[in-house]
């Protein structure tokens, strides 16, 4: 019975912990958490399944002799635990502020610090109670992880949005000894996406307004009917069914006419690309220098920038 409940803890434990961190990326990207949430919580009934089965082997065996000879956990355990919690954390934001990439993070001894401020809690609540055992593993679970894992999912997103690359080391055991494996986490891709710039502007757009209403004519027809005329200059003028006039475009030169606006049009288009891209520059370097609270290294990045 021991065995079925240590491996639900096990099982109900990285469930929680996949749920929490969903739900946590979720929150902090925008997106729905609905599916974070159900493996939140059948990971939780998981837990408590196994923390039900550990209080009734507890009770069978009248606490299997667990209770006696212990004290009750000191501040020491607390302190090495907000230590453990919170220490890799305020490591990786002096990392931050001085500009180091990739900045290193070690998940493991944080979420093991704030599993131990968990327990610490109950331990000190609840001392010397036959249930301590169960809830103190629910409290590792359920309180325990999803603090770690938000003490990490928030400096991560925001050092990865301020475009710094996030190193995470753990430890893999397919050797004798644990072999150290790095796993980084990218920052945020920026790359600048140049946008098509348009092949007519407002130049050209009367040319293509005459292309897309010019018809073949009888021009002796339209003569006899009244409805155009020549003047003394050879412009040929039309005139509509409201005695309103309009001069129509010569063949000769509309082509040149139509390469001179094209190349206004394409030269307006190249100043606005550049305004766009110098805006993108300004923006990426605003998020690469900000979210820090001193920016201890940034005096000297902008020294090395002038010097390049």
């Amino acid at each position: 019975m021991g065995v079925i409940y240590l491996l639900i803890y096990v099982f109900g434990s990285v469930i929680v912990s996949t749920g929490s961190w969903r739900v946590f990326t979720a929150v902090l990207e925008g997106d729905p958490i609905m599916a974070g949430l159900r493996i939140l919580g059948f990971g939780t009934l998981m837990i408590v399944m196994a923390a039900v089965l550990h209080a009734v082997v507890l009770l069978r065996h009248e606490d299997g002799g667990l209770r006696e000879g212990r004290n009750p956990v000191g501040p020491r355990w607390l302190v090495l635990g907000l230590m453990g919690w919170w220490g890799p954390t305020l490591a990786a934001w002096i990392q931050f502020e001085c500009f180091l990439d990739p900045i290193r993070m070690f998940p493991l001894v944080t979420l093991g610090g704030a599993c131990a401020v968990a327990l610490w809690g109950v331990f000190r609540g609840l001392p010397g109670r036959t249930y301590q055992g169960p809830v103190g593993m629910v409290a590792m679970s359920l309180v325990g992880i999803p603090m770690g894992l938000m003490t990490l999912s928030v400096p991560v997103k925001h050092f990865t949005y301020h475009l710094s690359a996030v190193d995470i080391g753990s430890y893999s055991t397919g050797a004798l000894y644990g072999e150290r494996s790095r796993a980084i986490l990218n920052a945020d891709d920026v790359t600048y996406l140049e946008t098509s710039a348009p092949i007519f502007g407002e130049e050209s757009q009367p040319f293509l307004e005459v292309l897309a209403s010019a018809r073949t004519i009888n021009v002796a027809e339209e003569i006899a009917a009244g409805r155009m005329r020549e003047l003394e200059d050879g412009t040929w003028i039309k005139i509509h069914d409201d005695g309103r006039e309009e001069v129509l475009e010569e063949l000769e030169n509309f082509g040149e006419r139509l390469d001179v606006a094209l190349a206004a049009d394409a030269a307006t288009a190249a100043e606005a690309a550049a305004r766009e891209r110098a805006a993108w520059e300004a923006y990426v370097e605003e998020r690469r220098q900000g979210g820090r609270i001193f920016g201890f290294g940034r005096a000297w990045i902008r020294r090395s920038a002038d010097a390049s």
